[in-house]
């Protein structure tokens, strides 16, 4: 496998794995933030992960030419469109155990 393969390869992980830890870290902030107990010192920890210790790692990631933008956005927007999907999917169908229309 040739070094830009390689690139492309962990571009994606990274991308994909990049968007699941910033989609968590989102979850836990608006959990905190409007959830049954909400905490704005809770809050503000989640928004000093997500925003300075994600970008600041992918920053230095593309920086470093450790892995590839175009693999980065593949494996990005493929966990964006598995969460747009499931979310879709989790609404739409919310009912169909009770009624019979799906």
């Amino acid at each position: 496998m040739s070094e830009s393969w390689a690139r492309l390869l962990v571009g994606v992980l990274a991308g994909g794995a990049w968007n699941l830890a910033s989609l968590w870290c989102l979850t836990q902030l608006v959990r905190a933030w409007l959830g049954p107990q909400p905490s704005r010192r809770r809050a503000i920890i989640w928004l000093a992960v997500k925003f300075p210790l994600l970008y600041a790692a992918i920053f230095l990631m593309f920086h470093r030419g450790m892995v590839s933008i175009v693999g980065f956005s593949i494996g990005f927007s493929v966990v964006l469109m598995a969460a747009i999907g499931w979310l879709w999917w989790k609404t739409t169908f919310r009912n169909c155990r009770i009624s019979s229309r799906c």
